[in-house]
């Protein structure tokens, strides 16, 4: 799980300390629990603040966050709505964003490597609201019992990209929607390699953007073909190779 967690937080390049690398061996030993670790943690950067060690506070966010994903990781709470969602966001950044759990209020576009700097198009956010609360009611709703293995993954693939496209919030959509469909998999009853999230998170969000964005000009569409990719690697334990450049258009 710290694998994974460690993964995620690459998406924005951030890297754990040597502090918390040595907390985790502790954890996995079982000489600490999660609490004791979350703990050692608070304590940790609340004396660099005393000190004035702006350079070990780059590491703040990195380590805060990624225990905070862990612990999301091992609960046996999930809850499929946009109360939901909003809180996991919260919970994996209070004290570090302001308005952490509350719906963006601004516009929003990224420029993404893998769509030769264009944007996808994301809601208003005053659209935000009504087109999240539909997605979550219509997922609640939905049989999976008729589906075949393939049908149910690209379904859920579908359901991610999603929570990425609508930009729920002002700051790190990426990593809290990662965090959530994982934890969302997990409530089904599903196991994943530690692993792949490890060495591939880079891949997985640019497979998600190449699912949300259209360009008719181009004949671009969205598809989730290397979303299922990497799922597919994740839980099934299949060895697809995952190329990032496979999935990246060309400007113009």
């Amino acid at each position: 799980m710290w694998m994974t967690a460690f993964g995620i937080q690459s998406v924005v390049n951030l890297k754990p300390s040597e502090f918390l690398l040595d907390l985790i061996t502790r954890h996995i030993e079982g000489q600490y629990d999660l609490k004791k670790v979350k703990l050692s943690i608070n304590d940790h950067y609340h004396r660099l603040r005393k000190e004035g060690d702006e350079h070990g506070h780059h590491f703040f966010e990195a380590d805060k966050v990624s225990s905070r994903i862990v612990e999301l990781f091992l609960s046996s709470k999930f809850d499929l709505s946009l109360e939901g969602f909003k809180e996991a966001h919260h919970h994996l950044f209070h004290g570090i964003y302001s308005h952490s759990g509350e719906l963006r209020k601004h516009p929003a576009s990224k420029k993404e490597w893998v769509l030769a700097n264009a944007s996808v198009l994301y809601p208003k956010a005053d659209e935000i609201e009504r087109h999240m609360e539909y997605l979550f009611e219509t997922e609640r709703h939905f049989d999976y019992s008729q589906l075949s293995t393939s049908h149910r993954l690209r379904h859920f693939c579908d359901f991610i990209s999603k929570l990425f496209i609508y930009n729920t919030f002002q700051y790190a959509n990426s990593r809290v929607a990662f965090v959530y469909a994982m934890q969302y998999m997990l409530s089904k009853g599903y196991e994943f390699d530690n692993d792949t999230f490890y060495r591939e998170a880079w891949y997985f969000r640019n497979a998600i953007i190449r699912a949300s964005y259209t360009n008719m000009h181009q004949g671009i569409y969205p598809t989730t073909e290397y979303m299922e990719m990497f799922l597919e690697n994740l839980f099934f334990g299949s060895d697809n190779e995952l190329r990032n450049h496979r999935m990246v258009i060309k400007g113009e």
